[in-house]
C-alpha cells in the first residue's frame, strides 16, 4: 500500500501520543522513499528504553544526558538501512539528532508545521536554526515544512540534485579478514591519541565487515572549519554514535557483541547505545573520556546490570 506525504505525516502525529514523555511527546517516521509503503515504514516515538526505565528510572539522569531515546535517532536505530530514505517528524530535530540524521544517510526531512508552534520548539528554535538547519545544509539534506490541512509541503531548504557533501574522514569499512582483537590493535595505531570506535557488523548474505570511525565534525565540515561549541550542543559527532549510524547508511548489522571504544563514550553514547540494544562494550582507556559525565553514566549502566564492559588494553 502506498502512501502521499500528508498520510505519512498523518500517521507520525497520530503516534506521538504514544510516547511515555509526560510533556515533550514527539514521534518520527521512516519511510525508505518520498511516497513509502506502509509495510516498510518505521515509526518510533521518544522513550526510555526499557532497561534504564525498569533499572534507573525516568527522572534520573544518565551523566549529563536524558536517560531517553530521541525519536529520530529511535527509527535509524530501529531501521536495516536508512541511506537516502526520508524522515517524518512532529517537531524540528535537536542538533545531536540532525548530526545522526547526517551520518546515516538521510536525504528528506519533513517536518508538521504545527511543531514549530510548541513551546518545546520555541524555546530551542536558536538551537534549530543556528545548528540543526546548518548541518542539513552543509550535509545536503532537503527540508520541508508539511501542511496537512492544505495538502501542501513548502520547501525550507532544498539542495542541488548532483551536491556532494565534504566528507573529510568517512567511516572505514572494509572485509574482516583477521579476528576482533587484531583489528582493535591495527586501529590503535592508526589513529594514535584519537579517540575512534571500531565494530564488527554484517551484511544480508551475513558476510563480516570491519567499521571503524573517529570523532568528528559532522558531514559536510572538516577539523579545519570554525566549529565552536554553541551552548549545549556541538558540531562534532562522536566516534560510537558515528558507528550506530555508519552501520544504517552501509545497511550492516552490529555484532552487539564486538564493539569497541577507545575511551570511556559520552553520556549520550552511551545512552544511544542502550538504545541499539547494545550491551556489551570493550574500552581501550579506562581513564580518558570527553568529560567526567562519561565516567558516571558508565558507572550507572554497569552497576545496574544495563551494560557490561571490558578492558583492552
Amino acid at each position: 500500500m502506498s502512501a502521499s506525504f500528508k498520510d505519512l505525516m498523518q500517521i507520525t502525529v497520530e503516534a506521538v501520543q504514544l510516547s511515555p514523555h509526560k510533556t515533550n511527546k514527539i514521534a518520527a517516521s521512516l519511510a525508505p522513499a518520498d511516497i513509502g509503503n506502509l509495510d516498510n515504514l518505521i515509526t518510533s516515538t521518544n522513550y526510555w528504553p526499557a532497561l534504564i526505565e525498569e533499572r534507573i528510572g525516568t527522572n534520573t539522569k544518565i551523566g549529563n544526558s536524558s536517560g531517553t531515546l530521541h525519536a529520530e535517532t529511535a527509527c535509524l536505530l530501529k531501521s536495516s538501512t536508512a541511506k537516502s530514505s526520508s524522515l517524518y517528524i512532529t517537531d524540528p530535530p535537536c542538533p545531536n539528532c540532525a548530526k545522526n540524521i547526517a551520518e546515516a544517510g538521510i536525504k528528506n526531512l519533513y517536518i508538521d508545521h504545527k511543531g514549530f508552534e510548541k513551546d518545546f520548539a520555541q524555546r530551542r528554535g536558536d538551537d534549530f536554526q543556528n545548528m540543526s538547519m546548518r548541518i542539513f545544509e552543509a550535509a545536503g539534506i532537503n527540508v520541508y515544512e508539511v501542511h496537512r490541512k492544505d495538502n501542501k509541503i513548502i520547501p525550507v531548504l532544498e539542495t542541488a540534485a548532483d551536491y556532494v557533501p565534504l566528507s573529510e574522514y568517512p567511516i572505514q569499512m572494509f572485509a574482516l579478514e583477521t579476528d576482533f582483537a587484531t583489528e582493535i590493535k591495527a586501529a590503535k595505531v592508526h589513529y594514535g591519541d584519537e579517540p575512534f570506535a571500531l565494530c564488527v557488523a554484517y551484511n544480508a548474505d551475513y558476510q563480516p565487515f570491519i567499521l571503524h570511525a573517529q570523532r568528528h565534525p559532522t558531514i559536510g565540515y572538516t577539523h579545519h572549519d570554525d566549529l565552536s561549541k554553541e551552548g549545549k550542543y556541538s558540531f562534532i559527532l562522536q566516534p560510537l554514535n558515528r558507528l550506530l549510524m555508519g552501520s544504517k547508511f552501509y545497511g550492516l548489522l552490529i555484532d552487539p557483541e564486538k564493539i569497541f571504544s577507545s575511551r570511556v563514550p559520552t553520556s549520550r553514547e552511551l545512552v544511544n547505545l542502550v538504545g541499539a540494544n547494545i550491551q556489551t562494550l570493550t574500552i581501550g582507556d579506562m581513564k580518558e573520556s570527553r568529560d567526567e559525565f562519561g565516567f558516571k553514566a558508565l558507572e550507572q549502566l554497569s552497576s545496574n546490570n544495563i551494560i557490561s564492559h571490558k578492558h583492552f588494553s
